[in-house]
């Protein structure tokens, strides 16, 4: 009966690992990485332009959340997301609001997938638009090529 029972604890315990190793593959595979050569805004942080990673940082919850991290370690910014539903894309990219020179984070997209992470937008991006509004001037959005 006791050789039963670890034999039972031993297979729960191999099978836990296996799930959080596949977890671990997951999360891995749904990092974006892209050149950003304009400084932005994400959320309520100014980030300088370079080379970025963009993960989310928690993939099964219901409130998504993204990290958006310099790849020299400088400058990272988090920022809740909400799931966009559109045309499944054919390579990985983010987009960008401009409003003059500034620019804000506003989507990341993985490529094939019809699912993207949107950012809703910030105080000083909607102080921005209605500026812009004022001036009659256009707005407009950026996409960049991510891997």
């Amino acid at each position: 009966m006791k050789k039963q029972a670890y034999t039972m604890i031993a297979l729960l315990v191999l099978v836990g690992s296996m799930a959080v190793a596949a977890q671990a593959q997951t999360v891995g595979g749904r990092q974006l990485i892209a050149n950003i050569p304009f400084q932005f805004n994400a959320g309520n942080k100014t980030l300088p332009a370079g080379e970025y990673s963009v993960r989310q940082v928690n993939p099964d919850s219901d409130c998504g959340v993204l990290l958006l991290s310099s790849r020299d370690g400088n400058a990272s910014a988090l920022i809740q997301v909400d799931s966009v539903i559109g045309k499944a894309q054919e390579t990985a990219k983010l987009t960008f609001h401009r409003y003059g020179n500034k620019y804000f984070f506003a989507q990341g997209w993985i490529g094939g997938d019809n699912t993207g992470m949107q950012a809703p937008k910030s105080k000083s991006e909607r102080a921005a638009e209605s500026e812009l509004a004022g001036l009659q001037s256009k707005t407009e959005t950026v996409a960049l090529r991510a891997r």
